[in-house]
C-alpha cells in the first residue's frame, strides 16, 4: 500500500501535466528543464555545450560578484573547456507573443565525484568494519529514507517539527543501534541512555531558546521555508535541527560506554553495580575531555565565516553575538556537547544496572564459587596493594 502511495504521489504532477494548458502571456516563463553536457569552447562570455544526446547548444556563463580589490568580473574557475556542466534552459513569451529560449551554464556536474566519494566510503565501511560495516550502511540508509520519507514530509505537512522529529529520531536509534550491534542488553542500555540524553538536551534547548527570544529565522533556507510553508513553527525547526545534529554522536558515545562495561564485566563477573560504574567512568571521563575539544572545534568549524564578519565589522564583538544568527550557532554547540557530555554518565550507570543488576552473570556464582566467600557483585579489592606499615619507614 505504501509503495502504491508513492507511486500515485509521484505521478500526479505528470498526470497534472497533460491537461491542456492555457495560452502564454508576454513575459510570462514558460518550460523549463535542465541539461548535461561538456563545454567544447568558451568564447565571448559564452560556451559551446556538447550534450549528452551530440546536440551542440550555445550558452551564458555564470559571473561571479565583484569583492573587495576586484576591478571587473570574472569567470568561476570551474568554467574551463572539458568540464562537465549543468545547463537550465527556460522559455520566455516576448512581448509579441514569440517564445525565446534562453540557455546558462548553472553549476559544475559534481554527481560523479559524489558518487566516486560516497563508493570509497562504502568500500571502506566494508573492507574495515566487515559485517558491522555493511550493517552501519544499512542503518545509515534507514535514517536518511526515515528523514527523507517521515520526519520532511510530515513537517511539510504542517505537524509539530519538535514531536516529529524526536519519533523520527527515536525510530532511526532503533533502526540503526539494533541492527549493528544487535539486540541486546548492552545496545538496549545504549538505547535508553542516548533517549535520557536527548530529552535532557532537547529541555536545555527549549528553555534557552525561549529566555533569548529566539524566532528560527537563524538562515536563508528557514526564512524561505517559512514564506512557502504556511504555519510552519521555526523555532521548533530549529530545536529539531538541534537534536538532529547531535544525535549521531551521541549514539557513538553510548554505544562505547555500554560497551567498556560489557567488557568490564566479562573480565570480572563477580563486580558490582556501583564497581562497574567506577571503572567505565574512568575511561568515560577520557571520553568527556576528548569530546568537548572535539565538538567545540566541530562546530567552530562551520562558524569560520561568521569569525571573519565578526573581525572585519566595527559592531563590538558583544552586539554581534547577541545576534539570533550568531547566538543560534552558539546555542546549538552548547546544547549539543551538554547532551554528549551527559549520555556518559547516563548511559555507563543504566548499562552497569542492566548488565549486572538483572543476574546476568548469576550461573558464574553457581560453576565456580568464590573461595573467599564473597557473594557475586561484591566490590572486588583482591586486586589491590596491602597497605603500607608506618614503622617500616
Amino acid at each position: 500500500m505504501r509503495f502504491l502511495a508513492l507511486l500515485l504521489l509521484f505521478t500526479l504532477p505528470v498526470l497534472a501535466q497533460s491537461s491542456p494548458a492555457p495560452a502564454p502571456q508576454p513575459g510570462e516563463v514558460g518550460e523549463s528543464s535542465y541539461l548535461e553536457g561538456r563545454i567544447e569552447a568558451l568564447a565571448g562570455g559564452k560556451a559551446v555545450v556538447r550534450l549528452r544526446d551530440g546536440s551542440v547548444v550555445s550558452a551564458e556563463l555564470p559571473v561571479e560578484e565583484i569583492g573587495p580589490g576586484a576591478s571587473t568580473p570574472r569567470l568561476p574557475n570551474w568554467v574551463r573547456v572539458g568540464a562537465q556542466v549543468v545547463l537550465y534552459r527556460t522559455t520566455v513569451t516576448n512581448s509579441q507573443g514569440q517564445q525565446q529560449t534562453f540557455i546558462t551554464v548553472t553549476e559544475p556536474l559534481r554527481i560523479p565525484y559524489l558518487l566516486i566519494l560516497l563508493g570509497i566510503f562504502c568500500v571502506s565501511a566494508l573492507v574495515f568494519g566487515r559485517g558491522r560495516g555493511l550493517r552501519g550502511l544499512l542503518g545509515t540508509a534507514i535514517s536518511l529514507l526515515a528523514l527523507v520519507f517521515y520526519v520532511v514530509p510530515q513537517i511539510n505537512a504542517g505537524v509539530n517539527p519538535l514531536l516529529v522529529t524526536f519519533v523520527g529520531a527515536f525510530g532511526i536509534l532503533i533502526f540503526s543501534i539494533y541492527l549493528v550491534h544487535g539486540v541486546n542488553r548492552k545496545t538496549t542500555a545504549a538505547l535508553i541512555g542516548t533517549s535520557l540524553a536527548t530529552l535532557l538536551a532537547l529541555a536545555l534547548a527549549a528553555l534557552f531558546t525561549r529566555l533569548l527570544g529566539f524566532t528560527g529565522l537563524v538562515s536563508e533556507e528557514a526564512f524561505y521555508a517559512y514564506r512557502s510553508i504556511q504555519g510552519l513553527d521555526l523555532v521548533s525547526l530549529y530545536l529539531a535541527s538541534v537534536v538532529i545534529g547531535a544525535l549521531g554522536a551521541m549514539n557513538d558515545v553510548t554505544v562505547t560506554q555500554a560497551a567498556v562495561v560489557q567488557a568490564l564485566l566479562q573480565a570480572n563477573p563477580r563486580y558490582g553495580v556501583r564497581e562497574l560504574y567506577r571503572r567505565a567512568m574512568s575511561v568515560g571521563f577520557d571520553h568527556i575531555g576528548s569530546l568537548v575539544n572535539t565538538l567545540v572545534l566541530a562546530y567552530s568549524a562551520g562558524l569560520l565565516p561568521a569569525m571573519l564578519l565578526i573581525q572585519q565589522n566595527a559592531t563590538p564583538v558583544r552586539y554581534l553575538l547577541n545576534l539570533e544568527v550568531f547566538a543560534a550557532e552558539i546555542v546549538s554547540m552548547l546544547v549539543g556537547s551538554s547532551g554528549l557530555i551527559l549520555a556518559v554518565p547516563l548511559t555507563t550507570l543504566i548499562a552497569a544496572y542492566l548488565l549486572r543488576g538483572l543476574g546476568a552473570y548469576a550461573h558464574i556464582e553457581r560453576r565456580w564459587p568464590d573461595p573467599a566467600g564473597r557473594r557475586l557483585g561484591e566490590r572486588d579489592t583482591s586486586w589491590a596493594l596491602p597497605k603500607e606499615d608506618p614503622e617500616d619507614g
